[in-house]
């Protein structure tokens, strides 16, 4: 008689288009779907893994928001991570069915919230809506499956399942909204590959996994999960650097907006213009944090390469964002201004590498 291992799963409905939430077009319906569409993908996945796997697997789907991923407020951020603390004994992971448009900022959000979280937690979600010619809802959410019982190594913490990548939840970027594999890791690699086969980077992984027990033992209850939901990304302006920028817009956005932190696109390797340094002088004097990264698609912000990036670090007018992505260090930003945190210490805590956002070792020789 075989004998099984027991995993208890939860399934986190959100929304997005793996939901439906799409316009109608010519060519196809506006078709929505509720959680109990996914009630009959998930029963034939978990006989075929019960079959294959001797894993038994009870499922369970939590309706806990229908939008539209464009519609994903900081509210929202936090719902989820309460409802994965509330159920947090319960089950052994988590699946949380999400829209692609801000899975990035999500996953970035649960990072930092659940920071010693000792069991998986995978976004995953369609770019074809479940019931559409051509979906993709189905495969992600039975790998999402796969990867959340896996037990050929060791699987926890953050990240997204998605086409064919498994993507830590610091680095997931969407980089097209046509192709089945939208998302990578950005800067960086993926933590493995799935298809057919589980194909997982070890190195990676165990990178990944060891970020959760940096500032905290690993959670084995929900009672010493450490938990920080909150996100103050209403005082944040993200402002793109063109030339001609007025140099005023930054001081006004402080007196007029209450503007607390700036994120800044600007030149080359974090090289703005020079006609704009008092405006960074004036940030500085009135302790309002500007983290200032590239408009290079794969570029670095160091404050290494050109005179302008020079100035800002030997002056110390700026934060360097060197190769976190604009999800990570929004959500960075944000989650460090609901602390509280101070001037000086967001300062340190940006360029600090906390769960695999950001990579030091750019620097120049």
């Amino acid at each position: 008689m075989a004998t099984y291992t027991k995993k208890r799963i939860l399934v986190i409905f959100t929304g997005g288009t793996v939901a439906g939430n799409v316009a109608e077009s010519k060519v196809s319906q506006n078709t929505k779907s509720d959680p109990n569409s996914f009630v009959t993908i998930l029963e034939n996945s978990v006989d075929i893994v019960k079959k294959n796997w001797h894993i038994e697997i009870n499922h369970s789907i939590s309706e806990l928001l229908n939008v539209d991923s464009s519609n994903m407020q900081p509210k929202n951020w936090t719902m989820i991570v309460e409802e994965i603390q509330r159920t947090y004994d319960d089950y052994d992971a988590f699946i949380i069915l999400h829209g692609t448009n801000t899975m990035g900022y999500t996953a970035a959000a649960l990072t930092f919230a659940l920071e010693n979280i000792n069991k998986p937690v995978i976004l995953t979600g369609a770019q074809v809506p479940l019931g559409y010619l051509g979906t993709d809802a189905v495969t992600n959410l039975v790998n999402s499956l796969r990867m959340a019982v896996w037990g050929y190594h060791e699987i926890k913490g953050i990240m997204a399942v998605f086409g064919s990548k498994i993507i830590t939840g610091a680095r997931v970027k969407k980089g097209t909204d046509f192709d089945y594999d939208p998302f990578k890791a950005f800067q960086t690699g993926d933590l493995g590959n799935i298809g057919r086969f589980m194909r997982i980077d070890e190195v990676a992984m165990k990178k990944h996994i060891s970020y959760l027990s940096k500032y905290k033992a690993l959670a084995i209850q929900s009672r010493v999960l450490s938990v920080k939901k909150e996100f103050d990304t209403e005082s944040i302006a993200s402002l793109t650097e063109f030339p001609g920028m007025s140099v005023d817009i930054f001081q006004s956005l402080v007196e007029n907006n209450k503007i607390k932190a700036f994120i800044f696109r600007a030149f080359g390797a974090g090289d703005p213009s020079s006609h704009l340094f008092p405006a960074f002088e004036y940030l500085k004097k009135k302790k309002i944090p500007i983290v200032v990264t590239t408009q290079a698609p794969s570029g670095v912000s160091n404050f290494q390469v050109n005179e302008t990036g020079q100035y800002l670090r030997e002056h110390d007018l700026a934060i360097p964002a060197y190769d976190m992505s604009i999800e990570s260090m929004t959500v960075k930003l944000g989650w460090l201004l609901a602390q509280k945190t101070k001037y000086e210490d967001i300062k340190q805590k940006m360029v600090e590498d906390m769960h695999g956002e950001i990579t030091l070792g750019n620097e120049l020789i």
